[in-house]
């Protein structure tokens, strides 16, 4: 089975059955915590992975690791993924629940590509930029390239606000190449 249908379906009843207990805002924040320890401590995935570990014993590392910090229905969650063989998809699920979470909060992800860090303010501008004009809130994912020149690139979704020098660069590249050199100033 696909990884994406894999994902949308435990996503998507996470968020079905927070919104029904009305937990949403909690699930989203424990759910959080364990995507944060697992993107951090690999260890705890290739554990979780290994074979010679039944399920009952992976479940019982689990309890161990959040039990005392998330909700009982985040660890069930954990538990239901794992007894079903669906290990190697947590992170993946809890990512997309996250989205689908914040999305009916009004606040959606965007990655914001960069060459080099910027300042906070830099960033808090932008989104609220992007909300003025969608009027959607924003949290981003930074992702700096040294190769990239400068400005910025903002992927929301499948839309792509292209921002940075290499774009404009491009740019003045086609208009060159497409203008008559009288019309740009060059044997006139």
């Amino acid at each position: 089975m696909s990884v994406d249908i894999v994902t949308d379906k435990y996503s998507t009843a996470i968020f079905e059955l927070a919104q029904e207990q009305q937990i949403l805002e909690q699930m989203e924040t424990d759910l959080s915590y364990v995507k944060e320890v697992m993107d951090t401590q690999p260890e705890l995935g290739t554990l979780l992975l290994y074979p010679a570990l039944d399920a009952e014993a992976k479940c019982n590392v689990l309890a161990k690791i959040f039990g005392e910090a998330i909700n009982t229905m985040a660890l069930n969650t954990l538990f239901v993924m794992v007894k079903r063989g669906r290990i190697r998809y947590i992170q993946s699920a809890i990512a997309e629940f996250i989205n689908k979470a914040r999305e009916a909060r009004g606040i959606f992800s965007a990655t914001v590509t960069v060459s080099e860090a910027m300042p906070d303010e830099i960033y808090t501008q932008l989104a609220d930029k992007l909300k003025a004009i969608t009027g959607k809130q924003y949290i981003f994912t930074i992702k700096v390239d040294p190769k990239f020149l400068g400005g910025f690139i903002i992927q929301i979704g499948d839309t792509r606000i292209d921002a940075s020098l290499m774009r404009r660069m491009e740019d003045l590249k086609k208009y060159l190449l497409k203008s008559d050199t009288t019309e740009i100033g060059v044997n006139g």
